[in-house]
């Protein structure tokens, strides 16, 4: 038997990268909770940053919905330096 080979995701890769930089994410949202948790998080004195979401972000019965996932941000935030 062979030596299985690390499999490459960078999605990972770059939310190991926000967290080093000090993002904690937040949740999945679009629409009108989009804007509003926006608003409140930048409100209360954070920083926000907002990441278009991967296949693996969605419930694995909604595999199919790409177009959908398109209209979603992944909500980071992160305390300003």
């Amino acid at each position: 038997m062979g030596r299985a080979l690390p499999v490459f995701d960078p999605a990972a890769v770059q939310e190991d990268a926000l967290v080093r930089e000090g993002w904690l994410r937040r949740f999945l949202a679009v629409g009108l909770r989009l804007e509003e948790a926006t608003a409140l998080y930048r409100s209360l004195g954070f920083e926000v940053r907002l990441e278009a979401p991967t296949a693996e972000d969605l419930r694995e019965e909604c595999s199919d919905c790409h177009e959908e996932l398109q209209k979603y941000r992944v909500v980071y935030t992160r305390r300003p330096a």
